[in-house]
């Protein structure tokens, strides 16, 4: 064979190579398709509330406590979320980002009355919100204007059942029986067993009531029930859960 042809040749080999070298980084480098990841899977789901004074004595850096919008909430317990269950069922299909300021949020494209209801209940919806959907939402099988319209409604009625409770409660102690029996007064049957409570213990204050955790079918039967979704109608749906904590104390809202 000639030098001249076998140097063109040896030149096309290279360039070959170096071309499947670069196929092969783009490849691995690719992010996975969205169809590449395990579609949601849940047996239940969780709605969990949070007593608004015990989150500003827990987390007094919270944005929410620190623009003093959970102190304008007052006496009442706030969304934190709707949880698919088991607790693996999280960041369904999205990247765990660690909510750097680098990190761009998830446009939701909610409804004006869903980002109203959402203001009255939460701690800082700019925050909690893109958080709430890439962390759970994202598992749930809807989309995010269902996901959180179901959110707020049930919370509504949450509260109702239970702010009473709390705030009768207000300087002094809440047991868990205590919400419980509520529960049980108002949704009948055996509701109580779907309630547990968590509490945080506070340097110089004591155990605090944080919050109420209520278990639920998977979000998508939620949607499928009647609407809007009632309590009474889903709550003996969703398994026991343990208790959690037995009691702890209720602070008081912040006074302006």
């Amino acid at each position: 064979m000639r030098r001249s042809h076998r140097t063109v040749l040896s030149a096309v080999v290279v360039a070959v190579v170096i071309a499947a070298i670069v196929v092969a980084v783009r490849v691995v480098d690719r992010p996975p398709a969205p169809s590449e990841t395990a579609a949601p899977s849940s047996d239940s789901s969780l709605l969990v509330v949070t007593w608004g004074p015990s989150l500003c004595k827990i987390e007094p850096s919270n944005p929410g406590c620190r623009s003093g919008h959970v102190a304008d909430l007052g006496s009442t317990l706030i969304l934190h979320g709707l949880w698919p269950q088991p607790s693996t069922q999280r960041f369904c299909g999205v990247p765990k980002t660690g909510g750097g300021s680098g990190t761009r949020p998830p446009a939701l494209g909610l409804p004006q009355d869903v980002q109203a209801d959402l203001r009255s209940m939460m701690s800082d919806v700019a925050i909690m919100a893109p958080h709430e959907w890439s962390a759970h939402g994202t598992c749930s099988g809807l989309a995010p204007a269902d996901y959180f319209g179901i959110a707020a409604t049930l919370t509504k009625q949450l509260v109702n059942i239970l702010d009473p409770v709390f705030q009768k409660a207000e300087g002094g102690r809440v047991s868990l029986s205590a919400v419980r029996a509520r529960f049980e007064t108002e949704l009948g049957g055996r509701a109580g067993e779907r309630v547990g409570m968590q509490c945080r213990q506070v340097d110089g204050t004591g155990v605090l009531a944080y919050e109420v955790r209520l278990s639920l079918p998977p979000v998508a039967e939620l949607q499928a029930a009647s609407k809007p979704v009632s309590l009474g109608d889903v709550v003996d749906k969703g398994p026991a859960i343990s208790a959690g904590c037995g009691g702890g104390l209720v602070p008081r809202a912040a006074r302006a």
